[in-house]
């Protein structure tokens, strides 16, 4: 009898423990850094916006290829920066040994592109070779979208290029900035909070 009154306590709790809620375990999810989106539509007719982005164009430093104004096409020269006695250069030939043996881009690369940074753990980034493709798209009389299409590879030390490698939104933000700035007025919309925070950074060019 005694070991009979002893577990009826212990079964009661059993019982109590077994209709309590269980809460469903949640995974949390780490927080994302926020996707740039560009502000790419411009209260302007399409013959300003064209000019305006040829002279944000020639404030970068970096020359057109191809140009085809009645389909608003612009396609700049493929380029390579790299730095030389501690200047930013961008050229358009592919650097010499010796000029890549003495080119350091660490800063450069954080600014403009999106990676994996363990892969310049046993390796660095010497130079870019870039390319850009705008399209300057009249919407009306008033309105003009321009999209670029930006694309960067990271030539290494180990003499390959880097995997894993896109643009960060740094590159065509600045041509973006300098758009709206010849146009004295601003794109269209302004959904996104931090364009201006990232505007606000860039104290001068780095080419």
């Amino acid at each position: 009898m005694k070991i009979i009154f002893y577990l009826i306590p212990l079964i009661v709790i059993l019982g109590c423990a077994k209709s309590l809620p269980q809460k469903e375990a949640r995974s949390i999810k780490p927080k994302e850094t926020p996707t740039l989106k560009q502000n790419n539509v411009f209260n302007a007719p399409f013959s300003e916006v064209w000019s305006a982005t040829l002279q944000g164009l020639k404030w970068m430093k970096w020359n057109p290829a191809f140009l085809e104004k009645e389909d608003g096409t612009i396609r700049l020269k493929e380029a390579y920066v790299y730095t030389k006695s501690g200047r930013l250069f961008r050229n358009y030939r592919w650097p010499s040994k010796e000029e890549a043996k003495q080119s350091d881009i660490d800063d450069y690369v954080d600014k403009v592109v999106a990676y994996d940074k363990n892969i310049f753990d046993f390796d660095r980034p010497v130079f870019s070779q870039e390319n850009m493709t705008i399209e300057v798209i009249k919407l009306s009389k008033s309105q003009t979208k321009v999209n670029i299409s930006y694309k960067i590879n990271l030539y290494l030390d180990s003499g390959k290029f880097a995997s894993g490698v896109k643009s960060s939104g740094y590159i065509e933000s600045l041509l973006f900035e300098q758009i709206k700035e010849r146009l004295n007025g601003k794109p269209l919309s302004y959904d996104n909070k931090i364009y201006g925070q990232l505007v606000l950074l860039i104290l001068q060019p780095i080419f």
